[in-house]
């Protein structure tokens, strides 16, 4: 229990000393005056406390001593405790060229991909989370939200003729990105995963330092196993053959990350490199970067007041009127 407006308790209490002292001091006049002598009550019948108390001043002087209470307003605290939780933007790029069919990782490493992202965005909270996709172009497949669902839903739709121009535009991809995040107040943060090398469009480096000038960290992923995996492709008839040289003969495997370049852009920015060989290794790195950017969980401790005043106002103006009806009352049976 706590009272609000306890600056007025002195100038109040002032006054409710005054109110009793009065009322009091009349009360005892009056009777001192009226019954000298005692006699005269015990023949009455009734008791000298009964005839000396005087029962609409004694009810007059509580009236009075609860509306001073409420005058000062005495309130309730109920103690909570508030999470504040600062969220995250979060951008996942991801490679849908054509080279992401490789079956290195199962069923391949786009699918591969994929599942990690959706099992990446479940496991979000209070974060906003975008998508862009790319080959030789880039473009926004989902922009920021809360709604994760529609994101997972959005990654479900991703496949290989998503971006219809083949090749591995990562300088352009991060751009994109960059821009998705550049009216973003909080934590802004990028989690590149490809499987090649630049080959078209801008330098990524170059892309990365305009990120870095924007405070956005980058996460860069090289997903494939070490040596490459063996290319394959379909032929007329729909059945999936190995791919060879025409001149030397040998097996052809798609190249693997431009691991130099992926460690350069995330170090650039603050972000950190990573090589996914396996499923179980990209699953372990989204979860990795996931605990990296884990915000503090700010907890804010307040009070909260609830007015108590209501019951000894009520109270007090009650046995104030109640008072004043006992007066008129006796005031009109001593005229009758």
């Amino acid at each position: 229990m706590r009272f609000e407006s306890s600056g007025f308790l002195p100038a109040a209490a002032v006054l409710a000393v005054v109110f009793i002292v009065h009322t009091v001091w009349r009360n005892y006049r009056f009777n001192k005056i009226t019954f000298s002598n005692i006699n005269s009550l015990k023949k009455s019948g009734k008791s000298v406390f009964s005839q000396a108390v005087y029962l609409p001043d004694v009810l007059k002087i509580i009236g009075i001593i609860l509306l001073v209470i409420a005058l000062i307003r005495p309130q309730g605290i109920r103690k909570e405790d508030k999470e504040k939780i600062k969220g995250i933007d979060i951008i996942i790029t991801l490679d849908v060229s054509g080279s992401m069919q490789a079956e290195d990782l199962k069923p391949n490493r786009l699918e591969a991909a994929k599942d990690v992202c959706r099992q990446f965005v479940s496991g979000l909270a209070n974060d906003r989370v975008g998508l862009v996709v790319f080959a030789g172009k880039s473009f926004s497949q989902c922009p920021l939200t809360v709604d994760y669902e529609i994101v997972k839903n959005f990654i479900n739709l991703m496949d290989l003729k998503t971006v219809r121009i083949d090749g591995t535009a990562i300088g352009e991809a991060l751009l994109t990105s960059v821009n998705r995040l550049e009216a973003s107040q909080g934590s802004k943060i990028i989690i590149l995963t490809t499987d090649g090398r630049n080959n078209r469009g801008i330098n990524p480096v170059a892309a990365a330092q305009v990120a870095a000038a924007k405070n956005i960290k980058i996460y860069t992923i090289g997903i494939g196993k070490k040596g490459g995996a063996n290319m394959t492709f379909f032929d007329q008839y729909g059945i999936k053959r190995q791919a060879y040289d025409r001149f030397s003969g040998k097996q052809m495997k798609w190249e693997e990350p431009d691991e130099e370049t992926l460690k350069q852009i995330a170090g650039l920015t603050g972000g950190k490199y990573f090589r996914a060989a396996d499923e179980q290794a990209l699953k372990d790195i989204y979860q990795t970067i996931a605990k990296l950017e884990k915000q503090e969980i700010q907890i804010k401790v307040y009070n909260r007041y609830i007015d108590r005043f209501w019951a000894f106002l009520l109270a007090g103006v009650l046995l104030l009127l109640t008072a004043l009806v006992l007066e008129v009352f006796k005031y009109t049976r001593v005229l009758a």
